[in-house]
């Protein structure tokens, strides 16, 4: 056999020389993206620095003027103007201060303070001198201040200046070296992306597709195909070949699964049904001989005239108990011994009309709302109308028992494809009829045993209603599911019959 010059290994170990490189590339725009970042940062510290100065050396003209205008006008409100001016370039100075970010600039802005406290003084003595009539000497004072001191500071003010705007150009030329190491890594990784792309899936096509072609003629016979197909060449490629086949099993098993869940829930049923079955004819024979027996001398007793008045609403108590159990029997006994249906072919939905025209007067009486969606179906199925009746009755009657008054009851019908049975390669298409309700839903711990004999969901009943519907679906080949809707708004149940072409 011939010895391949690449293999898995030498694919790994290419794999990881280009994620080295790449994430060397990306760690270099990472660095040049911060330092960029920090650039840029500087930059607008520094034009801030440049407009506060810009603004010191308008109040600085500003005050110089006001300076010299009082050296000709004395008055107050002149020198009011200028502690004004002062104040605001104090401010200034201070903004100054916290924004330089070099021993030069803190140097240049110290000289500045020392320099204004001067010409604070300055002005501080020539108006002294103006209160004792010095007027000669306050004079040379304030020119002193507004020519010597203020001219010094101006000119301080714009070496600041300057020395920013140097700085600005030198982070200028930083921030354009950053973005051209940015711009040639990222050409770099482009070119070498494109590259490695084309060595990875020329390496990919020798080393894995040849194997994924073994595992499609493998697949194809898994799912059903034949051997004749290994001559044909898909267009559609091979991977996504492969994920059909593959989707193809997964939804077929998922199809068989269910299948089988739903055959073992039917059997258990069965298998309960078959127990009961057995068990209560005996049962009820012995209840059904002492009640009657009970129920005779109960009979008699009231027939008596000389019973005392006081005992008999006991005896007729006791009477209405036994006629209680006695239906309790026969309903048990209907339901261990359902009769075989009687297929006819019939619209549910006819069925459904009779039972709702039945218990018409007491959803009147509570006031309930009726969407009847049903109407204008005409899917036939095969069912026995009678049994299909008791069905449909069960569940409405559970429904209104526990709707409260206003609460609303809909019905609506609709075709539903299911796999049933071992043969589940195609779908049986069922009728299902959806009753949903306004109640309070089913309990959770009520829910997993709901059709099992004896598990009722409200206070009324023994119990036997659902199990009886449930057992009346399975003789049908159907089956009835219950959910609760959300938040507690309600129950539904949807019964599945198959339409009459599959039977």
């Amino acid at each position: 056999m011939k010895k391949r010059f690449f293999n898995f290994r030498m694919l790994l170990w290419l794999m990881l020389v280009i994620a080295l490189i790449m994430g060397g590339g990306y760690l270099v725009i990472a660095y040049s993206y911060n330092l960029q970042k920090e650039t840029e940062g500087r930059i607008d510290a520094v034009r801030h620095s440049v407009n506060v100065a810009k603004e010191m050396e308008v109040e600085l003209v500003r005050l110089r003027g006001f300076t010299f205008t009082y050296l000709v006008d004395k008055s107050p409100q002149w020198l009011d103007s200028i502690k004004t001016r002062e104040i605001r370039f104090i401010i200034l100075l201070e903004r100054a201060r916290m924004s330089a970010g070099t021993p030069e600039e803190m140097s240049l802005i110290q000289q500045i303070s020392g320099l204004f406290a001067n010409y604070e003084q300055s002005m501080i003595q020539a108006s002294k001198k103006l209160k004792h009539y010095q007027v000669s000497q306050a004079n040379a004072l304030i020119v002193y201040a507004a020519r010597d001191l203020l001219g010094t500071i101006h000119d301080k003010s714009r070496n600041f200046i300057a020395f920013n705007i140097k700085a600005e150009e030198s982070y200028e030329l930083d921030l354009a070296k950053a973005n051209k190491i940015i711009l040639r890594t990222m050409i770099s990784l482009g070119f070498g992306g494109i590259l490695a792309g084309l060595i990875m899936g020329w390496i990919i096509s020798r080393l894995v597709l040849n194997p994924i072609n073994q595992l499609i003629l493998q697949v194809r016979g898994a799912s059903g195909g034949t051997l004749l197909e290994k001559l044909e060449v898909p267009d559609q490629g091979d991977l996504e070949e492969l994920g059909d086949r593959i989707k193809s099993m997964i939804n077929k098993m998922n199809v068989t699964q269910q299948a089988l869940e739903k055959n073992k829930e039917l059997l258990q049923y069965s298998n309960k049904y078959a127990v009961l079955g057995k068990v209560a004819p005996t049962v009820a024979h012995e209840i059904r001989n002492p009640l009657a027996a009970i129920k005779m001398l109960i009979y008699s007793m009231k027939e008596q005239n000389d019973i005392p008045e006081s005992i008999r609403p006991d005896l007729n108590i006791i009477s209405s108990e036994i006629d209680r159990m006695e239906g309790f029997i026969k309903n048990f006994l209907k339901f261990s011994r359902q009769a075989d249906p009687v297929l006819i072919h019939i619209n549910p939905v006819d069925v459904l009309q009779e039972v709702l025209q039945l218990l018409m007067p007491r959803i009147k009486k509570n006031e309930i709302a009726l969407y009847n969606r049903t109407i204008g179906s005409t899917q036939l199925v095969a069912a026995d109308p009678g049994q299909l009746k008791q069905l449909f009755m069960n569940l409405i009657i559970n429904a209104l028992e526990v709707i409260p008054q206003g609460g609303s009851l809909i019905f609506d019908a609709a075709l539903h494809e299911a796999h049933v049975g071992k043969e589940n390669h195609k779908a049986t298409t069922f009728l299902m009829v959806r009753i949903e309700d306004s109640g309070p839903g089913i309990p959770e711990k009520v829910m997993k045993h709901l059709f099992e004999p004896f598990i009722k969901g409200s206070d009324q009943g023994v119990g036997l209603g659902l199990s009886i519907s449930q057992n009346i679906a399975n003789m049908h080949n159907g089956w009835i599911e219950a959910l609760n809707k959300p938040q507690g708004s309600g129950a539904v149940f949807k019964v599945f019959i198959p339409v009459a072409e599959n039977i």
